[in-house]
């Protein structure tokens, strides 16, 4: 198990910066999901999480009111009514995220964590469905939200996406991740069939992801896990792993041509 210096949650971290030559739009973007993350905020939080510049916050928050894609309640700012309807359209995963209903519930009531399952979207891993509870603050859990790129879903895919006699060189290390570190957790990975992650936030934060696979024995989504207390790692890591196997049932059921 490797530790960063990061968070779970990605999308709202250090790389935010002051939108620049990266555009007013990637700014709004990353305002949007840190409010995402954290429900609601005044503008001093959504500058603190962001990392932008308290003017440009304040300016990008006036713009996307106008728009419809933020609200305003009593100074603090959410997610309006236009995005979220926008969002309900990202229909592409819809079976999978049916089909994760049941093995979600299970796995939540069971850990009392928060929970999702991930797949790789546009060269990121996507959130594509998630349950809410313990450590929700720090983990990824709705739709859309991205994983930052050491992320222990990125671990699966990056370790047992492919059969050995398949497999690629390993991808670059991602930022805080020497070579070696990067090389020593992805063998981890292959020998456990799953990754843990610590992250600091707030304290030690863990993050374990288990593959879910098609009838052809591809990983096509990784259940992710904040586990809520070491202590019990090992009975989550139990029900993670059962949580995985229903839903790979669960897809592997689907007739060929059936729906996405």
């Amino acid at each position: 198990m490797e530790q960063g210096r990061g968070t779970c949650a990605g999308g709202t971290g250090g790389e935010a910066g002051a939108p620049g030559g990266r555009g007013v739009l990637a700014g709004a973007f990353v305002l949007l999901e840190e409010m995402a993350r954290v429900g609601e905020a005044g503008p001093s939080a959504l500058a603190a999480g962001t990392g932008l510049p308290k003017t440009t916050v304040h300016r990008l928050l006036g713009q996307l009111v106008e728009l419809g894609a933020v609200e305003q309640h009593q100074g603090r700012y959410r997610v309006g009514v236009t995005l979220a309807r926008l969002g309900r359209s990202w229909t592409a995963h819809r079976f999978l995220a049916r089909s994760a209903a049941g093995p979600l519930r299970h796995l939540a009531l069971e850990t009392r964590a928060t929970v999702c399952v991930a797949i790789p979207s546009g060269g990121r891993m996507t959130v594509v469905t998630g349950i809410a509870a313990a450590a929700r603050e720090f983990f990824p859990h709705l739709p859309g939200q991205t994983l930052p790129p050491d992320s222990a879903a990125d671990v699966v895919f990056a370790a047992l996406g492919a059969p050995p006699s398949a497999r690629t060189p390993p991808p670059p290390p991602p930022p805080d991740h020497t070579a070696n570190q990067w090389a020593r957790r992805l063998r981890t990975a292959r020998e456990q069939g799953l990754d843990l992650h610590q992250y600091e936030w707030g304290g030690e934060r863990l993050c374990l992801a288990v593959p879910v696979h098609a009838a052809s024995g591809e990983i096509v989504a990784a259940v992710g896990v904040a586990v809520p207390d070491p202590r019990r790692l090992a009975h989550t890591t139990e029900v993670a792993r059962r949580s995985a196997r229903m839903l790979s049932t669960s897809i592997q059921r689907l007739p060929p041509g059936g729906p996405a």
